[in-house]
């Protein structure tokens, strides 16, 4: 019995939905605790692509109860129709998902005011993903949300959102405000809804302890990266919550001592989707070849990722920040036809040498990489089933990324399927 937490370390987009999808099959419990839907957990089962925004990764596994945590904000139009997307029976449903009554609810304002906001910034923008995220997390600290449980009172809906939409007197337009901050509208959309999601409602901290004591195996699954986590991660160029592993008891309704270990998902080499810093940003043909040869376009967006050399500088910081107690390496066959590969092992900085990331967030905008470069392998990884059958090279590689981190790869994915993961250490 375990309580593991599944986090990126990087920005995003690192592979956590197989990771997930794969481990739940030794879970009993998989919870979401924070985002919303401008996450995409890409998950490849028996040929087919499912990519959720919402719905923890372990979904497709039917022996699973899935939980979204009071951390996560949600669209109830969005989670309706990817709930339809997976064909669950209604009947069968309560028993494979349960809604924190604590989530807040994302709202036409928000989507709307997300666009304004962006649209504001011009050439400064954040390159958000236009889903009200940050919109909505905003009104639960400022105490003017609406949470999941106010759907299934509709005096008390029609009194909250009174009051949110009350705060966004001189945000919009006078036609925009009637659009998007409509009670009647609004909550006839949201009310809708209530009769298909009630039977979710359920208190999910009391599900996790009631789990722990019957000793079942439980899975935490983070969205974003830790360097998009809206403290620690690249400001203001993030996201709206907290990503990395500390948020995972806050978000899901536990305690701290609640959690047993903490393993962070990387890539073999780096993405990331939006504006922002990234170090180890390649421009050039090799860029591109890491974008080709990844399928690197957002699963949410569908824009095309960033991509660069593995930042070890990066990957430090990472682990300090979640405590990890090991790595899982994924897309290592993306690197399978590169000559040579680079690792950033340390930052050029106003004159300095950096191993650390750097103490004013400001001058992340203006380092420079210093690279170490190791021999390709150039053979496929895709089919070796342990450690020992990658290639002498591709084995190096993975021992300097160790090495230089400071924790074990416990893990190796060189494919999509499940079954295209090398378990060098159980997480459970």
């Amino acid at each position: 019995m375990a309580s593991v937490v599944i986090v990126g370390v990087q920005w995003g987009d690192e592979g956590k939905g197989k990771v997930v999808d794969t481990l739940a099959g030794q879970a009993q419990i998989v919870v979401r605790f924070q985002g919303g839907d401008n996450a995409g957990h890409t998950v490849y089962h028996a040929g087919e692509k499912h990519v959720f925004h919402l719905l923890p990764s372990g979904i497709l596994r039917d022996h699973v109860l899935n939980l979204i945590g009071g951390g996560v904000v949600i669209n109830p139009g969005k989670l309706v129709k990817e709930i339809d997307g997976v064909g669950i029976s209604p009947a069968e449903l309560p028993k494979r998902l349960r809604i924190s009554a604590e989530a807040h609810l994302i709202l036409p304002c928000h989507i709307a005011l997300d666009a304004n906001n962006e649209n504001q910034r011009g050439e400064s923008k954040i390159g958000t993903t236009l889903r009200g995220i940050g919109p909505a997390y905003a009104d639960r600290a400022a105490r003017v949300g609406v949470r999941f449980a106010d759907m299934f009172n509709e005096k008390l809906l029609r009194a909250r959102l009174k009051v949110c939409f009350e705060a966004k007197r001189g945000l919009f337009s006078g036609p925009q405000m009637e659009e998007v901050c409509n009670v009647d509208r609004v909550a006839g959309d949201i009310l809708a809804l209530a009769g298909r999601l009630q039977p979710l409602l359920g208190d999910t901290g009391l599900i996790l302890e009631e789990g722990r004591r019957a000793r079942k195996n439980i899975l935490f699954e983070g969205a974003q990266g830790t360097m998009l986590d809206i403290g620690a991660g690249t400001y203001p160029y993030v996201t709206s919550s907290h990503t990395v592993a500390g948020a995972a008891g806050v978000g899901a309704g536990v305690g701290p001592r609640f959690l047993d270990k903490i393993v962070g998902v990387t890539k073999a080499y780096v993405t990331r989707v939006g504006e922002g810093p990234f170090p180890t940003e390649l421009t050039d043909g090799i860029g591109e070849k890491l974008r080709a040869d990844g399928g690197e376009y957002g699963a949410t967006t569908g824009r095309p990722r960033r991509c660069g050399w593995l930042d070890l500088v990066q990957l430090r910081r990472a682990v300090r920040l979640n405590s990890l107690d090991g790595l899982i390496v994924t897309k290592l066959d993306v690197l399978d036809s590169f000559d040579k590969i680079g690792l950033c092992v340390a930052y050029l900085c106003r004159g300095k040498r950096l191993t650390e990331w750097p103490e004013d967030p400001a001058d992340a905008e203006a380092v420079r990489p210093e690279y170490i470069f190791m021999p390709g392998w150039k053979n496929p990884t895709g089919k070796a089933q342990s450690f020992a059958g990658l290639p002498a090279a591709a084995r190096k590689y993975l021992r300097t990324i160790e090495k230089e981190a400071g924790v074990p790869v416990v893990m190796i994915s060189a494919g999509k399927e499940r079954e295209a993961l090398i378990v060098r250490k159980s997480v459970f």
